[in-house]
């Protein structure tokens, strides 16, 4: 049994359904990738899984029990607590001020102070900024702040949203490392991404998500090397013959380039 599992889940935002019915499991110590266009349903999933938004069928279990249904709060205090897209930190609050809203869900003091010094290991800079208001931030310290208030939370399953989104090569890098270094102690990792390069380098397993419904999964490596993500994603062409090079634009018809949901 996977810590987290996901069965038949089908989302809607008013008549247009957004997610067809997926499938989807995250293990404790794994990154799982979850890759797509624009609107093919990625950040649909993560917010149902959140609770965010209305599960219209299917089931969403952590640790073998549903947690559909249940409201983001109680969700988040199970341990399932999602990095938005966009980071959303509070600007006028500091950086510690933040950190402190994320461990809301704790109780005990003692296990407060250890997520802190976890992320204080994991982000030294955020300590050095401790008191600097976090609309002061630059892009890639308030998505170090936005990954280290989820992790004051003691989530057991972390969900991230384009976490590379808008960050400097070497800020990506950055990050990167430290997500898979929270894999590395054990959390289960979903991790929506347009960089499939990124996440692919850091994923066990990956699934491509087209118009609400997965059309390709499989180990990052599988993945990484199947043509219709070489040459959607990775601008590479594994068949010469083709009109597409690698330094082409994708084209409108390309499969992973057709409009999705929006």
């Amino acid at each position: 049994m996977a810590l987290l599992e996901i069965r038949d889940l089908v989302v809607r935002h008013g008549r247009l359904t957004a997610v067809h019915g997926i499938d989807l499991d995250v293990d404790g110590g794994e990154v799982v990738a979850l890759l797509g266009a624009n609107g093919a349903g990625k950040s649909s999933t993560l917010d149902a899984v959140s609770g965010v938004v209305p599960v219209a069928a299917g089931e969403i279990r952590f640790r073998g029990e549903r947690i559909d249904g249940l409201a983001p709060h109680r969700i988040a205090r199970r341990g399932v607590v999602q990095v938005p897209e966009g980071r959303r930190i509070i600007g006028p609050l500091t950086v510690a001020e933040n950190l402190g809203l994320g461990a809301h869900p704790v109780r005990s003091a003692r296990r407060r102070a250890e997520l802190a010094g976890q992320v204080a290991e994991l982000f030294p800079e955020l300590d050095a900024l401790r008191d600097r208001p976090g609309g002061l931030l630059s892009g890639g310290e308030q998505q170090m702040l936005a990954i280290g208030r989820a992790l004051m939370a003691d989530p057991a399953v972390l969900m991230l949203d384009e976490p590379s989104m808008g960050l400097a090569p070497v800020v990506v890098d950055r990050v990167l490392a430290a997500i898979r270094a929270v894999a590395a102690r054990g959390l289960g990792v979903l991790m929506v991404e347009q960089n499939a390069t990124a996440a692919l380098g850091i994923a066990e397993r990956a699934l491509v998500l087209e118009q609400g419904e997965i059309t390709l999964a499989g180990t990052a490596f599988e993945v990484h090397d199947d043509p219709l993500v070489l040459r959607a994603f990775l601008g590479i062409d594994p068949d010469p013959d083709s009109p597409l090079t690698p330094d082409s634009p994708m084209t409108p018809d390309s499969p992973m380039t057709r409009s999705a949901n929006p």
